[in-house]
């Protein structure tokens, strides 16, 4: 169970309650890059889903750009049963795959985007992950992770509970286990730059979220520096030595 090992697949009630209570809060703080990813992708770009869970983001985008690919991957197969009969219900086209972040079954630069959402504290070698995340990615496309912040403060994790769908007396309540089982087993913001230095990336950041709960890392995969043109001065035969 993932409540007793954080590196664990969700089981299947650990995934109904995620879904239910937690994922819709989710999603509404990713507005934002949702809104970003619709507006900047290009006509058939392809995007991966690291860690989808229920597929609440990776539909929502490809509801709204049909035109995109867009493929969602988590380790645990109920959750991928939740988005997969999510998908349907949508009318969305998502592909997706039981898998694991540390060995991601596609091949090498085949992505535009590579995103993960509040994943990267179940992987049990982080750095691989985000490595296989990387590979990934086309010369150019985009990586995009963002995590809780392993030192937002009481009052931050007060703010993120209350917009749970849990009842209002309840709501105090579940900060504990929110610490307990998300925030504490996370990162802060200088382990995830010590992570995103390796990956070859191309103008990185690491910062926290304007509400501190959570931070982002974002960066470019290095682009294919072009061979140079020849020198049409340089043609013919090479000069004779006096």
């Amino acid at each position: 169970m993932m409540l007793l090992d954080v590196t664990a697949r969700y089981h299947p009630f650990e995934a109904f309650l995620y879904d239910y209570m937690v994922a819709p809060a989710v999603l509404e703080t990713l507005l934002p890059f949702r809104d970003m990813v619709l507006a900047t992708m290009k006509e058939n770009s392809r995007i991966l889903d690291v860690g989808c869970g229920g597929g609440q983001l990776a539909i929502e985008i490809a509801r709204a750009r049909h035109d995109l690919d867009v493929t969602g991957i988590d380790l645990s197969l109920s959750q991928l049963r939740r988005a997969k009969e999510r998908s349907a219900a949508a009318g969305a086209r998502v592909d997706f795959i039981q898998a694991s972040a540390l060995d991601l079954p596609l091949p090498d630069a085949s992505f535009d985007l590579v995103y993960s959402v509040d994943c990267l504290k179940h992987w049990p070698e982080k750095g691989k992950g985000l490595g296989e995340c990387a590979r990934l990615l086309r010369p150019g496309g985009m990586l995009f992770i963002t995590e809780v912040n392993r030192d937002c403060t009481l009052r931050q994790g007060l703010q993120l509970v209350s917009k749970w769908r849990v009842p209002a007396p309840l709501r105090p309540f579940s900060v504990l286990p929110f610490f307990l089982f998300a925030a504490w087993r996370s990162l802060t913001v200088d382990e995830a730059r010590t992570l995103a230095a390796p990956l070859g990336l191309e103008d990185v950041t690491v910062e926290p979220d304007p509400d501190g709960i959570n931070w982002a890392m974002r960066g470019i995969k290095k682009r294919l520096v072009p061979e140079p043109l020849p020198d049409p001065m340089n043609q013919g035969e090479p000069p004779l030595v006096a």
